[in-house]
């Protein structure tokens, strides 16, 4: 409670090292999402109010949000990635800004994603 999505994800995952498997990923980040999307500073209980007040779209944007973070992280960090094709901000921000209608009433604001 009271922590960022990014602080309680970061703390969730120095627990245990993802598998490999996507699947397997998929449901270990719904897990985390569905605790996380009612309790983090991004929620309407929390201090930003940036997540639906629906405790299922918020761990929908919630979920979104975690599998894209590590996604950045899994990229930046990756060696087999070309420099040239690596995600930038104005990337991360474009894929994340809006998860549309059935997910968030408002997009996340830019200076949130930065």
């Amino acid at each position: 409670e009271n922590q960022s999505l990014l602080d309680s994800l970061r703390m969730f995952l120095a627990a245990f090292r993802l598998p490999g498997e996507a699947q397997m990923i998929d449901r270990i980040l719904q897990g985390f999402s569905e605790s996380v999307g009612r309790v983090c500073e991004e929620s309407m209980n929390g201090s930003l109010k940036l997540f639906s007040s629906d405790e299922k779209r918020a761990a929908d944007a919630a979920y979104l949000l975690s599998f894209s973070i590590i996604m950045l992280n899994t990229d930046l960090h990756n060696e087999n990635i070309r420099p040239d094709r690596k995600m930038k901000v104005i990337d991360f921000v474009r894929n994340n800004k809006n998860y549309g209608k059935e997910i968030s009433d408002k997009d996340l604001p830019v200076e949130y994603l930065e």
